[in-house]
């Protein structure tokens, strides 16, 4: 019977969001999506959708405990962590520069907003209305200063290990770029909100409520749009390496981390969830706008999103 829960709890909470993510593979492969919609999809999340869903739960939120603080602690180390071994095993491998900054931000770059999120609240569904309201609203502020060092690290992987000198880049505009995110603007409006007792104008709730509802579909969508479109390279080696340290690596660092903290139950759950999602696709994207070695990015993140599903599963079966 016990064993039985198990699957259906793994089945209930995984199914639903890889189902969605096949669909976008199948949509793209018939040409219902095209290229066009795709990034017209990924836009509307990810400057609308999600930031609206963001702005009204962390804004109509209770405000968080010291739970917050517990789970920001193990993510981000978790994830600094995760960063460091990406880079002490790409060394003793020798990848080349071109392809290290790449391998070393697919190791540490979970997709948090879009694959973490929906899944912790599936996971943190059958709680009573307070406990789940606490542990939503501490995952929400406690991912804005890792999304931060997700986009500053691995612009950083990249830019170090950079085989063409002669490109510009500049901290400054990446600096902006990620004060300007729309998700950390979205957060720290919410918690503002949060904070000074102001309730959000109802036609305004509402309206970011019928706009956030569209955010984890449309995201699924495009991202499986996406991987229908990568063309995994001869780099399975590299891609199965940082595929382990991402999936295996990160969620046993933050057990780790989590579990000599204080975390336990089901928030130590959802935290090893997190530690254990895909790599972004936008990792991708980066590398390829750096110059880095795309074709390993890709193989990455194809390779990590397909492998993530046994790794979940491992996660929920072992603290389910």
């Amino acid at each position: 019977m016990e064993k039985w829960r198990k699957l259906m709890q793994i089945l209930n909470n995984l199914a639903p969001i890889f189902a969605v993510i096949g669909l976008g593979i199948l949509l793209r492969k018939r040409a219902f999506l095209t290229e066009e919609s795709t990034q017209v999809f990924n836009r509307f999340a990810y400057f609308f959708a999600l930031p609206c869903f963001l702005l009204y739960k962390i804004g109509g939120a209770v405000s968080p405990t010291g739970l917050a603080n517990l789970f920001l602690t193990t993510l981000f180390l978790a994830a600094f962590l995760t960063a460091i071994t990406g880079w002490v095993v790409s060394g003793l491998l020798r990848v080349p520069n071109r392809s290290r900054g790449a391998m070393i931000q697919a190791c540490f770059r979970g997709n948090l907003a879009f694959i973490g999120l929906p899944l912790m609240i599936f996971m943190i569904d059958d709680l009573p209305i307070d406990r789940r309201s606490q542990i939503e609203t501490a995952m929400l502020v406690a991912i804005v200063p890792v999304v931060i060092f997700y986009n500053a690290g691995a612009v950083a992987a990249l830019a170090i290990y950079q085989d063409h000198p002669d490109s510009k880049f500049s901290w400054s505009r990446t600096i902006g770029t990620i004060v300007t995110n729309p998700l950390i603007v979205a957060c720290v409006a919410g918690g503002f909100i949060q904070v000074s007792s102001v309730d959000l104008p109802i036609v305004i709730e509402r309206t970011c409520i019928i706009v956030g509802a569209a955010a984890f579909p449309l995201a699924l969508l495009g991202i499986g749009s996406q991987l229908a479109t990568i063309a995994v390279a001869n780099q399975w080696s590299l891609a199965m390496t940082s595929t382990s340290i991402k999936c295996i690596a990160c969620p046993l660092i933050g057990w780790a981390i989590g579990y000599s903290v204080g975390l336990e139950g089901r928030e130590l759950q959802v935290i090893l969830m997190m530690c254990a999602v895909p790599t972004a696709v936008s990792s991708y994207v980066l590398t390829d706008q750096m110059k880095g070695d795309g074709d390993l990015a890709a193989s990455a993140v194809v390779v990590c999103t397909a492998f993530s599903l046994v790794s979940l599963s491992v996660v929920l079966w072992l603290t389910g």
